[in-house]
């Protein structure tokens, strides 16, 4: 089963601590009985040592101060003589204690002294049992531990259930605060994580702390998922092209079909005149002949002028899928246009406006650029009366750049608004339209325009029509 690091963190030093603590407690249970019966050899020792330096045949008053330093360590003393005559004793009823510990037990004296415990239900003793000669007397000495050692080992325990239990919950409360402190910057990086999964890069994990793995591990999360952010931006980036184009293509595609339905239908009809004028050669006279022949001949010339149109489109179609963009300044090339315009607005007596903004930057393919606005152009100038007027506008427009060609004159009836883009646009109003044989010129501009995801439009205005297109901006001619 899976835990939280805190959980398991905490465990692990909870059961650290009751470890410790048992270890220590099993140490003493083992090591203080060693550690306590070394303390007391060494000090019932010193204190022989400590008598044998007395003279015990003529105790001062001084000399009963060095039982009494010993007796206050838990010591007792017997001391006679080799007749048995009390010498010092700790505690009175000096007669009974010589006969008890000295006169009954004199074969374990010997002049090495030596150490002698014996375990009882209540405690254990401890004795030292030698003899001093002094002045070729020999003293009788016994040396014991008065302590209650069963009740200080109980004690002690007590003390330590005592200190234990208290110290295990305090550090338990530590460890824990410690543990949670230690996690909260992993949970909160598994927090950033999930966001993460879910898509939403924006959320950051914070790259201060007290822990330098977690601070880095933060550091490195957040430029993963800033790459992360900016890969799927480029992949949505490229989907969203790829749709485009698509639907650009699709449309291509219709415009292509609806221009050989009108391609075909204009060809219908020079043909039909030319058969019926070549019918009509085998029943007139002579002078009527050169006439239908020239008619047959106008027709011809029309038709050759359809098929090469529409070679050039067919050609125009397949390069722009080609076409090469960079950043075009549309001011340089709308200057460049209009002076070859010049003489044919004298020639028409043309007014002519033209309002260029600066810093017009697009993405496109000059030649086909160019291409674009001269149709424009040449149709302004087509249905412009002499004396009209002409206004060309380059400005920027809500991060585009926008191109308007204006002309005086009629406007084109609204139910062949939609309609005139498409190649050879012919109404049942044919006679009357202005636009009724808009030629390749339109078609051609939208085709441009369309592949460079740019937009176009014409508009009614009063007095005359606006042919429009726009292109989204670029900041700055270093993009390129």
């Amino acid at each position: 089963m899976k835990r939280k690091i805190s959980v398991r963190i905490f465990i692990i030093g909870w059961l650290f601590l009751i470890f410790t603590a048992g270890c220590c407690v099993l140490c003493y249970k083992v090591l203080f009985p060693f550690y306590y019966d070394w303390g007391k050899d060494r000090q019932i020792r010193e204190a022989y040592m400590d008598i044998g330096d007395l003279d015990l045949a003529n105790l001062e008053e001084k000399d009963y101060s060095v039982f009494a330093g010993y007796e206050n360590e838990d010591l007792s003393f017997t001391i006679a003589d080799e007749e048995m005559n009390a010498i010092y004793t700790s505690k009175e009823n000096q007669d009974y204690l010589v006969y008890k510990n000295i006169e009954m037990k004199q074969e374990l004296f010997s002049k090495e002294p030596k150490i002698m415990r014996r375990n009882t239900k209540l405690r254990e003793s401890t004795k030292l049992r030698g003899i001093l000669t002094q002045d070729d007397i020999n003293f009788y000495v016994v040396i014991k531990d008065v302590s209650p050692r069963i009740e200080i080992e109980k004690t002690t325990e007590q003390f330590l259930l005592m200190i234990v239990v208290p110290i295990l919950l305090l550090s338990s409360l530590l460890m824990w605060k410690f543990t949670s402190k230690l996690s909260k910057p992993i949970e909160q990086l598994v927090l950033v994580t999930d966001k993460i999964v879910q898509g939403n890069f924006a959320e950051q994990a914070k790259e201060e702390g007290v822990f330098l793995e977690a601070s880095q591990l933060a550091e490195n999360i957040n430029y993963m998922a800033k790459k992360l952010q900016k890969n799927f931006e480029q992949i949505d980036e490229s989907r969203q092209q790829q749709i485009r184009q698509s639907v650009q293509q699709e449309r291509i595609e219709k415009m292509r079909k609806d221009f050989i339905a009108n391609i075909s239908h204009e060809l219908k009809t020079p043909l039909t005149v030319i058969s019926s004028q070549t019918e009509m050669i085998a029943y007139v006279g002579e002078e009527d002949k050169q006439y239908y022949l020239l008619s047959i001949q106008e027709e011809i010339e029309k038709m050759s002028n359809m098929v090469s149109e529409l070679l050039d489109i067919s050609v125009m179609e397949h390069h722009l899928e080609g076409m090469f963009q960079k950043v075009l300044d549309m001011k340089e090339i709308m200057e460049y246009i209009l002076m070859k315009y010049h003489g044919l607005i004298q020639k028409k007596k043309l007014h002519m406006e033209v309002f260029l903004e600066e810093l017009c930057f697009v993405y496109g393919d000059r030649e086909y650029m160019e291409q674009a606005v001269n149709n424009y152009m040449m149709n302004a100038f087509e249905h412009t009366e002499i004396g009209g007027s002409i206004r060309v506008t380059l400005k920027k427009q809500k991060k585009n750049i926008r191109l308007g060609v204006y002309n005086t004159g009629k406007q084109i009836p609204p139910e062949e608004l939609e309609h005139i883009w498409n190649g050879y646009y012919t109404t049942k109003l044919e006679e009357n339209s202005v636009f009724s044989n808009a030629g390749l010129g339109l078609y051609i501009v939208q085709s441009v325009i369309t592949m460079q995801n740019g937009k176009y439009g014409v508009e009614n205005l009063p007095e005359g029509v606006e042919f429009w297109f726009t292109l989204p901006e670029v900041t700055s001619k270093l993009e390129n």
